[in-house]
């Protein structure tokens, strides 16, 4: 496919059907599309002739609903409104049922990051993630044109981000797959079912149906998108099949967690789908008194985290900062939070000695005394 030569005309600000008002024009009185459309230009111009016309779209590992959904919409901005070719390369299996069924109904089509060579594109785009954050690879090979993502920045070594053309990272929005909607709205990129419903899955389930970080744009992402969808696949995406093992994980947690007033810990100890983690955070979040959640478990190379808070405790973000108190990356936005700190092997009593700093960590924010340095195991649910 040729890559369209258009270039930005006369430009005015104009407002959706809905009502809201388009995106901020923070690119030197450029929209958002209009400036990420000459970014690729410009990369196109330079590129080698046997690569022009051809992008790469990555986001982070083991990528959820609205990572996805972020992947699938930029495919559809850069192939029908720019006229230019997409892979969407993924790193890391997919474990969760919902993500798994998103995969399989929708029929996205996902090249292993493995078996790709950055140098064969014009340039690469990043979707829900910034090239900081430890959960993400961007290949030195080839050019970061791009970045998409709502998540609080990661904090760097040198104090400074890495330098993106296009880079447009906000915060206060619920979901990545929002702004690229945003874009494909904005470009007058009509919506298939297919990206539609990847771009419906991530605005539902990182904001929860609206019920969490969400604000104007979410909203009308969420309605203008579940209008175009194909609604008998979003239920059986919703609603997938589980695996027996994913009852035997929950027996697990429900066994390990313990209450400490306010806050519930579920340090797992070695699970065998890293999906466990974030699903008892979710699943615990909803038990009465409960106002925070910190769920843990080894899994790999990596010792993974989730914590969820409640509408009343506050940012997610801060608290695992306090947390981790420096060890492993993390990132999140509003109330949901994720971190990992690297193992260094995988003996059970290196796993122990990561969860009872954890544990240390935790109570320390809600101000619980460890006895004798040792901090205090809580309260079994049972009881």
């Amino acid at each position: 496919m040729e890559p369209s030569t258009r270039r930005p005309a006369t430009l005015r600000r104009v407002t959706s059907a809905l009502g809201q008002p388009t995106a901020t024009l923070p690119y030197g009185g450029m929209p958002a599309y209009q400036h990420l459309r000459t970014v690729l230009d410009d990369a196109n111009d330079r590129c080698r002739p046997e690569v022009r016309g051809r992008f790469l779209v990555l986001t982070h590992r083991g990528p959820d609903p609205d990572a996805l959904g972020a992947c699938e919409g930029l495919r559809r901005l850069l192939t029908e409104g720019f006229g230019f070719e997409v892979t969407v390369a993924t790193l890391g299996q997919i474990h969760r049922a919902e993500n798994l069924a998103m995969v399989r109904h929708l029929e996205l089509d996902l090249v292993d990051y493995e078996s790709v060579d950055p140098k064969d594109f014009a340039g690469i785009l990043l979707a829900d993630s910034q090239p900081e954050f430890g959960h993400t690879v961007v290949p030195e090979e080839g050019e970061l044109l791009a970045v998409f993502d709502h998540h609080v920045p990661p904090q760097t070594e040198e104090g400074e981000a890495r330098v993106v053309p296009h880079s447009d990272v906000r915060l206060n929005q619920g979901a990545t797959c929002s702004i690229v909607y945003e874009y494909l709205r904005e470009a007058k990129v009509e919506l298939d079912p297919k990206t539609a419903g990847a771009l419906f899955c991530g605005v539902r389930y990182d904001t929860a149906d609206l019920s969490r970080n969400s604000g104007p744009l979410d909203e009308e992402a969420y309605y203008q998108t579940f209008q175009k969808a194909d609604r008998g696949i979003i239920a059986q995406i919703n609603h997938p099949p589980l695996p027996r093992h994913y009852y035997v994980e929950l027996a697990r947690g429900l066994s390990l967690a313990r209450q400490h007033g306010p806050l519930i810990l579920c340090l797992m100890g070695k699970v065998d789908n890293p999906e466990t983690v974030a699903e008892m955070a979710d699943f615990f979040l909803r038990m009465r008194g409960c106002s925070w959640v910190l769920a843990g478990g080894a899994y790999g190379e990596d010792y993974i985290l989730s914590l969820r808070t409640d509408f009343a405790f506050g940012k997610a973000y801060p608290l695992m900062r306090r947390v981790l108190d420096g060890s492993g990356s993390f990132g999140g936005h509003g109330h949901i939070a994720g971190g990992r700190i690297v193992l260094q092997d995988s003996k059970e009593s290196t796993i122990r000695s990561i969860e009872r700093e954890l544990r240390a960590g935790a109570l320390q924010v809600i101000g619980a005394e460890s006895e004798d340095g040792i901090p205090q195991e809580g309260r079994l649910l049972t009881e």
